[in-house]
């Protein structure tokens, strides 16, 4: 589960069109001087970098900041995450219900999770797991069931979910890793953790 992004210096943007938008991340060609260049749409009101100018490297291609995480969710306050952010951890989200959730795209596909369940703890009842590119960490819950955690990967904060609840989640968001999958001629198949009870 490895994801590497280059980020190289924004050198300014260009004012948004009036009714014309982009999608985030997107390039398009353009001249810089004497050179081809590359901007990048850096919002969808359809800003974009200046053009980035050609080097020996190639060209200079800006990359959108993923945006701040949310500070508060319907009137609640938000725990900061504890670590920088990652293309790896977690980004800040609001459930649809209002609570402070963690995304992951790799991960959960567009899903948003609420942060804060119950952490459990280590239980040789409830074995650890691993699916394309994921592993998660057998847990304990509070109620008696084995749970999984992903926890270990910054700034989750989701807790001990329960196994089966862990596998709808994974399948539910697999589009990516299927993918990834799939380039590396790799087998594709589902997450399946069978219900486990545990003694807290």
């Amino acid at each position: 589960m490895r994801v590497l992004l280059v980020m190289l210096l924004l050198a300014g943007c260009v004012k948004p069109q009036t009714g014309a938008t982009c999608e985030v991340g997107t390039t398009r060609a353009c001249t810089c001087g004497n050179s081809a260049g590359v901007a990048t749409c850096l919002a969808p009101e359809d800003v974009w970098t200046e053009c980035g100018c050609a080097s020996s490297s190639g060209p200079d291609v800006a990359v959108a900041p993923a945006p701040p995480a949310p500070t508060s969710c319907g009137g609640q306050s938000c725990a900061p995450f504890t670590e920088e952010d990652t293309e790896v951890g977690a980004k800040g989200c609001c459930t649809t219900a209002g609570t402070c959730g963690s995304s992951s795209r790799f991960l959960f596909g567009a899903q948003c999770l609420e942060r804060g369940g119950p952490v459990g703890r280590p239980s040789d009842e409830c074995p650890s797991e691993s699916i394309a590119f994921v592993d998660v960490e057998g847990c304990c819950r509070p109620d008696g069931a084995c749970g999984l955690s992903i926890d270990a990967v910054p700034n989750f904060d989701l807790g001990c979910l329960e196994r089966t609840e862990m596998e709808r989640l994974l399948n539910a968001g697999a589009g990516d890793r299927n993918t990834l999958s799939s380039v590396f001629f790799l087998p594709v198949k589902p997450a399946s953790f069978a219900a486990k009870a545990c003694t807290f």
